[in-house]
């Protein structure tokens, strides 16, 4: 379906998925371990329509809030394919992850005995193998100062407090960061959960999560490692060092929808190098947080030669909403569409109404049809939160 098409049906800015692209990607992880639970970080963009179309790939959902959990649950996932995480869960979560059947990843010592009080019935233990993963601090999350999980003395008390207090302890989870592009830190991780997991006495896990974090490739000058070679690779370490049967849990997010996502934009002003689209750090904040990049075309004159190298903005009323700082371009013209590639993961999870700017639409696209998978929000969805509207 052509992009212009869409814009004029469903307006901009628009997040366009494709839907063959999501299902490749799933069955990719699916291949490198057929026995494998695959669970979909439910926090690149916690979306019904998404969540359904890959519970019927048989992948599962990972949640961490009580929002996420309902997505998963209106969706279908069942309870046996959900794993609740948390660094700070609250009795109410606990007790809904117990009263779904979810597997709950205790993040803490004194979680044990308030899971138990909740009614959890089986848990995994996160470990902290205290390890610096090569990407952007913020979304680091297995170092040493981490706030997630236990290091390795504590995650070996939290096994045998949890079994005393009644609880299923399945196995070990650990998780290094976000946009990997590479194993070579995750392999450790996982041989740290593996040491850990043979000084826990008495005790032998039947599930190892290693958890997720490959990267999607945002500009031409990125390299990433295809899925058969990141998750296979640590399938292969697991299974080497670690003879013993056991079933394994991965938890890709952003590989599984970042790069089937594109968003659309309309150019407005442009002056001399900077054009300015009708979005902006509101639908995507990454730039402004993480400093990712992207490329960009116009979408409307795709097959017309760059002339010139231009910066992307927002409307926004901050100097710092920059889409893209540098992108080459046919010189560009109001009405314009502006396409931006490899946006399906993090960005709309990540939105705000800053400027009381409404968030965009997101559809599915395959075989030249489009599924509105969520609707644009109006100016009204912004002020009923507002008990004092004159």
């Amino acid at each position: 379906m052509r992009a212009a098409a869409l814009a004029s049906e469903f307006g901009t800015p628009l997040v366009v998925y494709c839907r063959n692209t999501v299902l490749a990607r799933a069955r990719a992880y699916a291949r490198v371990d057929p026995d494998a639970l695959v669970v979909y970080g439910t926090k690149a963009f916690p979306n019904v329509a998404l969540l359904r179309l890959l519970a019927a790939e048989g992948l599962g959902a990972d949640v961490s809030t009580l929002g996420e959990l309902e997505f998963a649950r209106r969706a279908g996932v069942a309870g046996e394919r959900l794993v609740f995480h948390g660094n700070n869960k609250s009795d109410t979560e606990l007790r809904s992850a117990a009263a779904a059947g979810a597997l709950v990843v205790l993040d803490a010592l004194e979680e044990v005995e308030r899971a138990r009080a909740a009614g959890v019935r089986s848990v995994l233990v996160r470990l902290t193998p205290g390890i610096e993963a090569e990407t952007h601090r913020a979304i680091r999350t297995a170092h040493a100062e981490s706030k997630f999980g236990l290091p390795p003395d504590d995650a070996i008390a939290a096994v045998a407090n949890a079994r005393a207090a009644g609880l299923d302890v399945a196995g070990l989870h650990v998780h290094i960061g976000s946009q990997l592009s590479r194993a070579d830190e995750s392999v450790v991780a996982v041989e740290r959960m593996v040491d850990v997991a043979r000084r826990c006495p008495g005790w032998e896990p039947r599930v190892f999560n290693i958890g997720g974090g490959l990267g999607v490739r945002h500009t031409l000058d990125e390299r990433v490692p295809e899925v058969e070679e990141f998750a296979g690779e640590l399938v292969q370490h697991v299974r080497a060092r670690w003879p013993q049967p056991v079933r394994l849990i991965l938890e890709p997010g952003r590989s599984l929808i970042g790069q089937a996502g594109l968003t659309l934009y309309e150019l407005g002003a442009v002056k001399g190098t900077t054009a300015a689209v009708d979005g902006g750090m509101s639908d995507n904040p990454r730039p402004q947080l993480y400093g990712a990049r992207y490329e960009a075309l116009l979408a409307n004159r795709a097959d017309e030669a760059a002339t010139a190298t231009y910066r992307i903005a927002g409307k926004h009323c901050e100097s710092g909403d920059v889409l893209i700082e540098s992108v080459q371009l046919p010189a560009p013209l109001r009405g314009d569409l502006l396409a931006v590639p490899a946006t399906g993961g993090y960005t709309l999870s990540m939105a705000s109404n800053y400027n009381g700017v409404p968030r965009p639409a997101a559809v599915l696209v395959a075989d030249g049809r489009a599924e509105l998978i969520r609707r644009r929000e109006t100016v009204d969805d912004l002020l009923r939160f507002d008990p004092d509207q004159g």
